[in-house]
């Protein structure tokens, strides 16, 4: 025998709601929805961009001389945006930042050097130029090496054991035949999560949501992450994706388990990182880069952790 469910005063077993149907139930629902004011709302809590502090601005000394290499998509491209927007904030840019082959290899100054690797929805390709990239040696010398999965290559059906599997090989590989170059991890990048009461309908029908399955393939890879490298350098991306200013945590559950999204104000379009989701995210780069090179010398700055 389906849930009973009570529905504007009456009550209905989970089997008569799908035999509603979607119109149906909107319609049955759509009285408790006006009473209980659980209709959509189109806004979201506001949150003010990243600024520039004494702690913020130590860690970028820490890493203005250092040469690093980040390989990315759109989202790194973001950051990187956010990372010009924070350091506007100063007398002078700290880190200079430039596209692959804008700098000479025999330049032996500081710089994060970037470009963009594999391609968008086939993460193995990502993994497979970041490679290539540091073996042909194009960079000069590199203190620190580190890429990014884009939240596109994670869907409702992905593989995440045959991802984080190829995602190893090729760390564990590259650690191995560049002992001299520190590598930092990076978590998958998050998406926000649709609420209110349609979704909630979609989901007592029986239909599956897209969107949160593939978080929750995020969430299933970066779990990995934090778990096998934690002796390691990590920049955990989806952790400053999902945190307020204030330390809390957007989630979603799935399944009776909670999980982490994208906090809604970083993004305009539920993925990529706005004016003011990519002030978090680069000073949790560069808060991360600093730290790596921090450890080479034993002055680790402590940091809130991976999310629990």
């Amino acid at each position: 025998m389906g849930r009973s469910f009570f529905v504007g005063g009456g009550c209905m077993t989970s089997s008569r709601l799908r035999r509603l149907g979607h119109a149906g139930l909107l319609g049955a629902f759509g009285t408790m929805a006006f009473a209980f004011g659980l209709t959509a709302c189109s806004g979201y809590e506001p949150v003010p961009p990243r600024t520039m502090d004494p702690a913020l601005q130590a860690s970028i000394e820490i890493v203005s001389p250092a040469r690093v290499f980040f390989g990315h998509q759109s989202v790194g491209g973001n950051i990187l945006a956010g990372l010009d927007d924070l350091q506007s904030q100063l007398p002078a840019p700290g880190i200079r930042v430039g596209e692959l082959g804008a700098v000479a290899p025999t330049d032996g100054q500081g710089a994060l050097l970037h470009s963009k690797v594999g391609e968008n929805s086939k993460p193995a390709s990502k993994c497979q130029d970041f490679r290539r990239i540091l073996d042909q040696g194009q960079l000069g010398r590199i203190d620190v090496a580190l890429f990014k999965f884009c939240y596109i290559d994670f869907s409702d059906a992905s593989d995440v054991d045959e991802i984080f599997s190829t995602y190893t090989r090729t760390m564990d590989d590259l650690k191995q035949r560049h002992p001299d170059i520190i590598f930092v991890h990076v978590t998958a990048p998050l998406r926000t999560v649709d609420s209110g009461p349609g979704v909630w309908v979609r989901e007592l029908l029986g239909r599956p949501n897209r969107t949160k399955l593939a978080n929750v393939a995020r969430n299933d890879f970066n779990r990995r992450l934090r778990e096998r490298y934690a002796a390691d350098p990590i920049f955990d991306l989806a952790q400053a994706m999902s945190t307020y200013p204030d330390g809390r945590r957007e989630t979603f559950k799935s399944n009776g388990a909670a999980y982490y999204s994208l906090v809604p104000a970083f993004s305009d379009d539920g993925g990529h990182l706005n004016a003011v989701g990519r002030t978090y995210a680069a000073a949790a780069l560069v808060d991360s880069l600093a730290n790596a090179l921090r450890a080479t010398s034993g002055q680790v700055r402590q940091d809130p952790g991976p999310p629990r």
